[in-house]
Protein backbone atom coordinates (compact mmCIF):
# COMPACT_ATOMS: atom_id res chain seq x y z
CA UNK A 1 0.00 0.00 0.00
CA UNK A 2 2.85 2.18 1.02
CA UNK A 3 5.65 3.27 -1.72
CA UNK A 4 9.52 4.12 -0.51
CA UNK A 5 8.12 8.02 -0.54
CA UNK A 6 5.36 6.83 2.65
CA UNK A 7 2.80 7.62 -0.26
CA UNK A 8 -0.68 5.57 0.19
CA UNK A 9 -2.85 6.03 -2.88
CA UNK A 10 -5.38 3.71 -1.37
CA UNK A 11 -5.95 5.58 1.86
CA UNK A 12 -7.07 8.65 -0.73
CA UNK A 13 -10.57 9.08 0.39
CA UNK A 14 -12.86 10.24 -2.81
CA UNK A 15 -16.44 10.27 -1.42
CA UNK A 16 -19.00 8.76 -3.60
CA UNK A 17 -22.08 8.22 -1.22
CA UNK A 18 -23.53 8.39 2.64
CA UNK A 19 -26.32 9.60 4.71
CA UNK A 20 -26.90 12.09 7.64
CA UNK A 21 -29.19 10.53 10.56
CA UNK A 22 -30.77 12.39 13.47
CA UNK A 23 -32.23 11.01 16.68
CA UNK A 24 -33.70 13.25 20.03
CA UNK A 25 -30.89 14.41 22.03
CA UNK A 26 -30.25 11.53 25.11
CA UNK A 27 -30.43 9.11 22.58
CA UNK A 28 -28.00 5.93 23.27
CA UNK A 29 -24.99 6.32 21.14
CA UNK A 30 -23.83 2.92 19.36
CA UNK A 31 -20.84 1.60 21.14
CA UNK A 32 -17.35 1.31 19.20
CA UNK A 33 -17.96 -2.60 18.24
CA UNK A 34 -21.56 -1.91 16.88
CA UNK A 35 -20.41 0.99 15.26
CA UNK A 36 -17.82 -0.72 13.32
CA UNK A 37 -19.77 -3.39 11.85
CA UNK A 38 -20.15 -2.94 8.19
CA UNK A 39 -23.49 -4.11 8.17
CA UNK A 40 -24.45 -1.98 11.18
CA UNK A 41 -28.06 -0.18 10.45
CA UNK A 42 -29.10 3.18 12.25
CA UNK A 43 -31.12 2.06 15.67
CA UNK A 44 -34.93 2.73 14.94
CA UNK A 45 -34.89 6.25 16.79
CA UNK A 46 -33.11 7.60 14.18
CA UNK A 47 -34.52 9.27 11.06
CA UNK A 48 -32.48 10.20 7.43
CA UNK A 49 -32.44 13.53 5.95
CA UNK A 50 -32.50 11.81 2.46
CA UNK A 51 -30.59 13.64 -0.36
CA UNK A 52 -27.75 15.81 -0.18
CA UNK A 53 -27.25 18.20 -3.08
CA UNK A 54 -24.31 17.77 -5.34
CA UNK A 55 -22.11 20.27 -3.44
CA UNK A 56 -23.15 19.94 -0.21
CA UNK A 57 -21.62 16.90 1.70
CA UNK A 58 -20.69 17.02 4.88
CA UNK A 59 -18.29 19.83 6.15
CA UNK A 60 -16.61 19.74 9.41
CA UNK A 61 -14.83 22.28 11.56
CA UNK A 62 -13.00 21.27 14.28
CA UNK A 63 -10.85 23.76 15.56
CA UNK A 64 -9.53 25.18 19.07
CA UNK A 65 -11.30 28.33 20.08
CA UNK A 66 -9.47 31.15 21.29
CA UNK A 67 -6.50 32.21 22.79
CA UNK A 68 -4.17 29.65 24.78
CA UNK A 69 -3.20 29.81 27.90
CA UNK A 70 0.38 30.96 28.35
CA UNK A 71 2.79 30.59 31.01
CA UNK A 72 5.47 32.90 32.36
CA UNK A 73 8.30 30.41 31.24
CA UNK A 74 9.21 30.58 27.86
CA UNK A 75 7.60 27.99 25.38
CA UNK A 76 5.10 26.66 27.59
CA UNK A 77 1.15 26.96 26.66
CA UNK A 78 -2.23 24.91 26.60
CA UNK A 79 -5.38 25.33 24.35
CA UNK A 80 -8.22 27.09 26.49
CA UNK A 81 -10.27 24.21 26.17
CA UNK A 82 -12.47 26.28 23.77
CA UNK A 83 -13.70 24.90 20.16
CA UNK A 84 -14.80 25.31 17.47
CA UNK A 85 -17.01 22.04 16.53
CA UNK A 86 -19.12 22.30 13.37
CA UNK A 87 -20.73 20.58 10.41
CA UNK A 88 -22.48 21.56 7.61
CA UNK A 89 -24.53 20.24 5.20
CA UNK A 90 -26.89 21.64 2.18
CA UNK A 91 -30.21 19.30 2.13
CA UNK A 92 -31.89 18.67 -1.27
CA UNK A 93 -35.05 17.18 -0.03
CA UNK A 94 -37.57 19.36 2.15
CA UNK A 95 -40.33 16.97 3.53
CA UNK A 96 -41.97 17.03 7.49
CA UNK A 97 -38.40 15.13 8.32
CA UNK A 98 -36.04 18.02 7.31
CA UNK A 99 -38.10 20.53 8.91
CA UNK A 100 -38.32 19.16 12.06
CA UNK A 101 -34.61 18.82 11.63
CA UNK A 102 -34.08 22.59 10.80
CA UNK A 103 -37.22 24.35 12.20
CA UNK A 104 -37.69 21.94 15.28
CA UNK A 105 -41.46 21.44 14.72
CA UNK A 106 -44.09 18.70 13.38
CA UNK A 107 -46.38 19.73 10.89
CA UNK A 108 -50.14 19.87 11.92
CA UNK A 109 -52.81 17.83 9.83
CA UNK A 110 -52.81 20.46 7.13
CA UNK A 111 -48.75 20.17 7.01
CA UNK A 112 -48.60 23.90 8.62
CA UNK A 113 -46.17 25.10 11.14
CA UNK A 114 -44.44 28.30 12.48
CA UNK A 115 -40.80 29.23 12.03
CA UNK A 116 -38.81 31.12 14.20
CA UNK A 117 -35.94 32.70 12.09
CA UNK A 118 -34.41 33.09 16.10
CA UNK A 119 -33.52 29.31 16.28
CA UNK A 120 -35.12 26.56 18.57
CA UNK A 121 -33.86 24.76 21.27
CA UNK A 122 -34.16 20.76 19.93
CA UNK A 123 -30.74 19.45 20.27
CA UNK A 124 -30.39 16.12 18.19
CA UNK A 125 -27.98 13.01 18.11
CA UNK A 126 -25.99 13.58 14.60
CA UNK A 127 -24.65 10.46 12.73
CA UNK A 128 -22.86 10.88 9.40
CA UNK A 129 -21.93 7.98 7.29
CA UNK A 130 -19.15 8.54 4.03
CA UNK A 131 -18.78 5.04 1.75
CA UNK A 132 -15.40 6.57 -0.12
CA UNK A 133 -14.65 5.05 -3.50
CA UNK A 134 -11.65 2.78 -1.97
CA UNK A 135 -14.20 1.11 0.25
CA UNK A 136 -13.20 2.85 3.17
CA UNK A 137 -16.07 3.64 5.52
CA UNK A 138 -16.22 6.88 7.90
CA UNK A 139 -18.53 7.20 10.83
CA UNK A 140 -19.16 10.02 12.92
CA UNK A 141 -21.81 10.82 15.81
CA UNK A 142 -22.11 13.72 18.12
CA UNK A 143 -24.65 15.47 19.94
CA UNK A 144 -26.00 18.81 18.63
CA UNK A 145 -27.89 21.88 18.74
CA UNK A 146 -28.68 23.85 15.39
CA UNK A 147 -27.42 27.14 15.26
CA UNK A 148 -28.50 28.20 11.45
CA UNK A 149 -30.82 27.00 8.96
CA UNK A 150 -30.57 28.71 5.26
CA UNK A 151 -32.53 28.16 1.99
CA UNK A 152 -31.06 29.02 -1.01
CA UNK A 153 -32.41 31.15 -3.61
CA UNK A 154 -35.66 29.31 -5.38
CA UNK A 155 -34.34 28.99 -8.97
CA UNK A 156 -36.70 27.49 -11.49
CA UNK A 157 -35.06 24.26 -12.62
CA UNK A 158 -32.36 24.27 -9.50
CA UNK A 159 -32.46 21.83 -6.57
CA UNK A 160 -33.76 23.92 -3.71
CA UNK A 161 -30.99 23.27 -0.81
CA UNK A 162 -31.69 23.62 2.84
CA UNK A 163 -28.07 24.48 4.44
CA UNK A 164 -28.14 23.35 7.90
CA UNK A 165 -25.49 24.25 10.13
CA UNK A 166 -24.77 21.84 14.03
CA UNK A 167 -22.81 22.71 17.06
CA UNK A 168 -21.68 20.09 18.72
CA UNK A 169 -21.19 19.72 22.14
CA UNK A 170 -19.00 17.76 24.70
CA UNK A 171 -20.61 14.63 26.05
CA UNK A 172 -19.61 11.93 28.86
CA UNK A 173 -20.48 9.64 25.88
CA UNK A 174 -17.75 10.96 23.96
CA UNK A 175 -14.62 11.01 27.00
CA UNK A 176 -15.94 14.72 26.99
CA UNK A 177 -14.74 15.27 23.77
CA UNK A 178 -16.73 16.68 20.52
CA UNK A 179 -17.15 13.39 17.90
CA UNK A 180 -16.73 10.06 17.93
CA UNK A 181 -15.46 8.96 14.82
CA UNK A 182 -15.10 5.30 13.01
CA UNK A 183 -12.80 4.60 9.90
CA UNK A 184 -13.90 0.97 8.45
CA UNK A 185 -11.51 -0.76 5.87
CA UNK A 186 -13.02 -2.61 2.94
CA UNK A 187 -13.97 -5.96 4.07
CA UNK A 188 -13.39 -8.52 1.95
CA UNK A 189 -15.52 -11.98 2.58
CA UNK A 190 -12.64 -14.76 3.43
CA UNK A 191 -9.68 -15.12 4.56
CA UNK A 192 -6.74 -14.04 1.63
CA UNK A 193 -5.25 -17.39 -0.23
CA UNK A 194 -1.78 -16.63 -1.96
CA UNK A 195 -1.18 -19.31 -5.08
CA UNK A 196 2.35 -17.93 -5.97
CA UNK A 197 5.14 -15.65 -5.04
CA UNK A 198 7.71 -14.95 -7.70
CA UNK A 199 10.64 -14.09 -7.75
CA UNK A 200 12.19 -17.15 -5.28
CA UNK A 201 14.69 -16.39 -3.60
CA UNK A 202 14.97 -12.48 -3.07
CA UNK A 203 17.02 -10.91 -0.39
CA UNK A 204 15.60 -7.77 1.93
CA UNK A 205 15.21 -4.99 0.14
CA UNK A 206 13.71 -6.76 -3.07
CA UNK A 207 10.01 -6.86 -4.50
CA UNK A 208 8.32 -10.01 -4.56
CA UNK A 209 5.16 -10.34 -6.53
CA UNK A 210 2.19 -12.44 -4.43
CA UNK A 211 -0.89 -13.39 -6.60
CA UNK A 212 -3.62 -14.72 -5.09
CA UNK A 213 -7.39 -14.10 -3.96
CA UNK A 214 -8.67 -11.86 -1.22
CA UNK A 215 -6.23 -8.89 -1.24
CA UNK A 216 -8.56 -6.27 -1.06
CA UNK A 217 -8.17 -4.84 2.27
CA UNK A 218 -4.88 -6.14 3.41
CA UNK A 219 -3.60 -5.25 6.61
CA UNK A 220 -0.37 -6.98 6.81
CA UNK A 221 2.16 -9.40 4.99
CA UNK A 222 4.62 -11.21 6.98
CA UNK A 223 8.17 -13.19 5.66
CA UNK A 224 8.65 -15.71 8.01
CA UNK A 225 6.70 -13.72 10.85
CA UNK A 226 8.28 -10.72 10.01
CA UNK A 227 6.27 -8.01 8.63
CA UNK A 228 6.72 -5.70 5.61
CA UNK A 229 6.59 -2.30 5.89
CA UNK A 230 6.40 -1.69 1.92
CA UNK A 231 3.39 -3.59 0.45
CA UNK A 232 1.18 -2.38 -2.68
CA UNK A 233 -2.60 -3.88 -3.15
CA UNK A 234 -2.96 -3.75 -6.71
CA UNK A 235 -6.09 -5.33 -6.99
CA UNK A 236 -8.03 -8.34 -4.86
CA UNK A 237 -5.68 -10.86 -6.46
CA UNK A 238 -2.21 -9.34 -6.78
CA UNK A 239 0.45 -7.65 -4.09
CA UNK A 240 3.70 -6.17 -4.67
CA UNK A 241 5.61 -6.35 -1.62
CA UNK A 242 9.06 -5.52 -0.38
CA UNK A 243 10.71 -8.26 1.31
CA UNK A 244 11.79 -7.22 5.20
CA UNK A 245 14.85 -7.81 6.94
CA UNK A 246 15.73 -11.47 7.85
CA UNK A 247 18.28 -14.33 7.70
CA UNK A 248 18.29 -16.28 4.33
CA UNK A 249 16.12 -19.81 4.44
CA UNK A 250 13.02 -20.37 4.84
CA UNK A 251 10.58 -17.16 5.50
CA UNK A 252 6.74 -18.42 4.83
CA UNK A 253 4.50 -15.56 3.47
CA UNK A 254 1.13 -14.59 5.34
CA UNK A 255 -1.62 -11.78 4.46
CA UNK A 256 -3.67 -11.10 6.84
CA UNK A 257 -7.22 -8.75 6.05
CA UNK A 258 -9.56 -7.79 8.37
CA UNK A 259 -10.98 -11.32 7.90
CA UNK A 260 -8.14 -12.95 8.83
CA UNK A 261 -4.98 -14.70 8.17
CA UNK A 262 -3.80 -16.23 5.20
CA UNK A 263 -2.70 -20.00 5.04
CA UNK A 264 1.68 -19.78 4.74
CA UNK A 265 3.00 -20.00 2.05
CA UNK A 266 6.53 -21.44 1.21
CA UNK A 267 9.55 -18.81 0.60
CA UNK A 268 13.03 -19.15 0.42
CA UNK A 269 14.70 -15.90 1.09
CA UNK A 270 18.28 -15.23 -0.32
Amino acid sequence: MVDAFGNDITAVGIPVTGFLGFAPAGTVFPTPSEGAATGFTLPVAFQKAGLLTEDGGFEWTLEPDGDPIVFWQEGYSIPSGLANAELVAKLAQYDNVVRKLAWGKTPDANGFITIDAGGHALDFVIFTEEIFKNGVIRRRIAEASVTGAKLDKSERGTPNGLEVTFAAKRLPALNNEHLGEWLIPPVGTAVPAITSALPTAKAAGEVVNLVGTGFIGTTGVTFGGVAATLFTVNSGTSITVVVPPGSAGSAPIVVTNPVGPSASRAYTRA
